[in-house]
């Protein structure tokens, strides 16, 4: 069962979903299509729903996104978004079978804005702590660097390989702004944030060469990465059972407290009324932030507080 998500009006959100059994379905491939399918329909998704996308990162395994929902609609632009995607990938390869992993997607609530800066700077030195590239600017398919967040704008073609011409809901070319957090922009501005931003990858990419180091690991390198087959999987070790956070603070020991003190009373509320409902009892108000039980059977919810 899919674990509760209070979906509210202008959370961030640090997103990432795997490959079926760690296949490496979205390596990047010398002619870009993988990451022009997916940055179509990321664009497509985000668009439709609301999203305002940060950064984004797709590694051969898995994706990253930081995004901000602004009209509680992040349900439906991941059902949109992934089914899409999944659908080119499956075209573009052959794959008979699934393409993501059987678990829902992984969403963290970033709450504070060093929690935001921590989050963008893991998603950016992703494929360095992979030990593929040795700076995050080499990676070969889908990245956003500290300089994109806020001024960039992704422009790109509707692939020719799944979709069809003519569909108004997917039209010949598409733009995606990558927005800078709004927490971030207020505080520090859009050329400080990315400055902040920045020095905390290069931090990241110093560990990972020292970790390398100490493994006598050598770096893959974006050559080789281009020639791996989709068929691959990947090797490395992985801890059983690990936990899934549901929110990210960097730190900040009121805001996790905060959170959690949140998350308690939104469950108990939840649980109160999903009891009365099953009872039989529809004018039980489920808490602010419900999105299931709103969407797909119609029940009340309370205010915002």
């Amino acid at each position: 069962m899919t674990r509760r998500r209070i979906i509210k009006d202008g959370k961030v959100w640090a997103l990432s979903r795997r490959t079926t059994r760690r296949h490496y379905l979205f390596n990047p491939d010398q002619a870009r299509r993988i990451e022009q399918a997916y940055w179509y329909c990321l664009a497509v998704a985000a668009n439709k729903h609301g999203i305002l996308v940060h950064a984004a990162c797709l590694m051969s395994t898995h994706a990253h996104e930081v995004l901000t929902d602004t009209r509680s609609e992040l349900s439906l632009f991941l059902q949109l978004f992934h089914l899409n995607f999944a659908r080119c990938i499956k075209a573009l390869h052959g794959w008979p079978g699934e393409v993501f992993d059987k678990h829902s997607t992984s969403a963290v609530h970033l709450r504070t804005p060093e929690a935001m800066i921590e989050s963008l700077a893991y998603l950016i030195a992703n494929p360095v702590e992979a030990v593929a590239v040795r700076y995050a600017r080499d990676w070969p398919g889908v990245q956003t660097l500290p300089k994109h967040i806020g001024t960039r704008t992704v422009r790109v073609q509707r692939p020719d390989f799944y979709f069809r011409p003519g569909s108004p809901d997917y039209p010949d070319a598409v733009e995606l702004e990558l927005h800078m957090p709004a927490a971030l922009q207020c505080d520090y501005g859009t050329e400080l944030a990315q400055h902040r931003i920045a020095q905390r990858v290069r931090q990241r990419e110093h560990q990972a060469w020292e970790e390398a180091k100490r493994a006598g690991q050598s770096f893959v390198g974006p050559r080789r990465v281009l020639r791996f087959a989709h068929t691959k999987r990947a090797r490395s070790y992985e801890e059983f059972g690990s936990l899934n956070p549901q929110f990210a603070v960097a730190g900040d020991k009121e805001a996790a407290a905060q959170a959690v003190k949140e998350l308690r009373l939104f469950n108990a509320q939840y649980d109160d009324a999903l009891a009365a409902w099953t009872a039989g009892d529809r004018t039980g108000v489920f808490p602010h932030g419900t999105w299931w039980m709103r969407v797909f059977h119609g029940a009340r919810c309370g205010p915002a507080p």
